[in-house]
């Protein structure tokens, strides 16, 4: 039988400050289970994904989401714009003939704006990176 994923947390200092973020940059919803210390998020589709407190900074490897979203672009300047790090500007991934951007959000975790494919427009702002 497969596994199937039904879960990720992404771990971070101040749940409150992170799920604010992501609630202003996605609209994503939360369930506080308590509030302060661990946020379920409530995107619309499975899976669901935790923001949990962790006090300890995070060291080595981090955990790195995917994200459908319409623009890239826009959505990564509005994440910069909120404190995120940009870790590259959209461009296109033949293998999966896919374009994505990412960023670093201000707690260490690892975002990945994936395009559905219907939404590019050639000769777009993000065209210049592919």
């Amino acid at each position: 039988m497969v596994n199937p994923l039904i879960f990720v947390d992404l771990p971070t200092p101040d749940p409150e400050a992170t799920s604010q973020f992501y609630e202003k940059l996605f609209d994503w919803k939360y369930k506080r289970r308590p509030a302060g210390e661990f946020h379920e998020v409530l995107p619309g589709v499975k899976p669901n994904l935790g923001i949990h407190l962790e006090t300890e900074p995070v060291t080595g490897p981090v955990p790195r989401i995917y994200v459908m979203v319409d623009d890239p672009p826009a959505k990564l300047a509005a994440a910069i714009e909120m404190g995120a790090t940009k870790m590259w500007d959209e461009y296109y991934w033949e293998e999966f003939d896919a374009r994505h951007a990412a960023f670093r959000d201000p707690w260490g975790a690892e975002v990945v704006l994936w395009r559905n494919k219907g939404t590019y427009v050639p000769g777009s702002a993000s065209e210049k990176n592919a």
